[in-house]
């Protein structure tokens, strides 16, 4: 272990301590109240002031281990390819696929890559790599889990963006985990730097859906209005349907129509303090048959979804700056 390494391990620790060993404090400053919106002032990140975050999880400890240490799920929460050798020593890749190829050239690989520090099986998983440390904890008893990020960096960056990261990564964690047993239903959540409003008026602007597709859009943007979505990739597959319902600020509803029969499409936002919380649900799927398309089968739909609210994330954190 090299000096820089066991210095920031270190600094993990002694941060830890101090956060339990003063719980006066962290209750004191869980009063103030958080400012809203992406525009706030970033709140540079330091070595000895760690971003916490914690998320309880309804499902049993092991299978949130399983989840943090294995590839599949976590690279269905980065949308990417991942790589976890979760042994002291072992190596690990984390590609945040949809953010290197959507966000503006900036000359980030949008990855992050380096070695296991510590690994206690069923409990505690320590990553290091370009300046940064972060301990995943996992407890529980029975059905529920508490998993636990304290994150610890040298690197340049904002606190706010690491704290907005981590708090986006449980989110999507707990969101598949707990994922509704019902085949026939989709639901996906994630965190977006910016107003309820504004994400959900992308849903109804023909310019700003042509980009986060990308492909050629046409919407009426009324409770009885239709849209179309032609999208680039796969290369001539048009959508469509009809707006249900607008509530402004709040929730969107449309059916589908690329299935047999058509379907329905619920997207809403809440105000969080790291911006808004997006829900979608598609209901009423067939859980094994293809959709309209061939290929199109349950999967691919949630992908497809999964893919566009990566695409609107990615969007509003660089100012509504995307590649298309």
């Amino acid at each position: 272990m090299d000096t820089e390494t066991s210095s920031v391990s270190a600094k993990v620790i002694m941060a830890t301590r101090k956060a339990r060993t003063k719980p006066a404090r962290a209750r004191k400053s869980a009063k103030k109240p958080a400012k809203k919106g992406p525009s706030r002032k970033p709140k540079k990140s330091s070595a000895v002031e760690p971003v916490v975050e914690s998320l309880a999880i309804s499902v049993p400890r092991e299978r949130a281990w399983e989840a943090l240490t294995g590839p599949g799920v976590l690279g269905d929460i980065l949308m990417g390819h991942v790589e976890m050798d979760a042994r002291p020593g072992g190596a690990f890749a984390w590609h945040w696929g949809v953010w290197a190829r959507a966000a503006p050239a900036s000359g980030s690989s949008h990855a992050w890559r380096g070695h296991v520090l510590d690994a206690v099986p069923g409990s505690t998983l320590v990553l290091s790599g370009g300046g940064s440390t972060a301990t995943l904890t996992v407890k529980g008893e029975g059905g529920a889990s508490l998993v636990t990020v304290v994150h610890v960096t040298t690197s340049p960056g904002s606190f706010e963006d690491y704290q907005y990261g981590w708090a986006d990564f449980l989110l999507r964690l707990k969101t598949r985990l707990e994922r509704p047993a019902l085949q026939g239903e989709l639901y996906l959540r994630t965190l977006v730097r910016a107003k309820p409003a504004d994400v959900l008026r992308t849903f109804l602007d023909s310019k700003q859906m042509a980009k986060l597709l990308p492909g050629k859009v046409k919407i009426t943007p009324k409770p009885g209005g239709r849209f179309e979505w032609t999208w680039t990739e796969p290369a001539g597959v048009t959508d469509s349907g009809q707006f249900l319902e607008i509530a402004k600020g709040h929730r969107i509803a449309f059916t589908w129509e690329g299935t047999p029969r058509p379907t329905e499409v619920r997207v809403s936002a809440d105000t969080t303090p790291y911006g808004a919380m997006v829900a979608l649900e598609h209901l009423g799927m067939s859980p094994h048959s293809t959709h309209g398309t061939p290929g199109r089968g349950r999967q691919s739909y949630a992908r497809m979804w999964a893919h566009l609210l990566e695409r609107i994330r990615c969007y509003f954190y660089f100012g509504k700056r995307i590649r298309t």
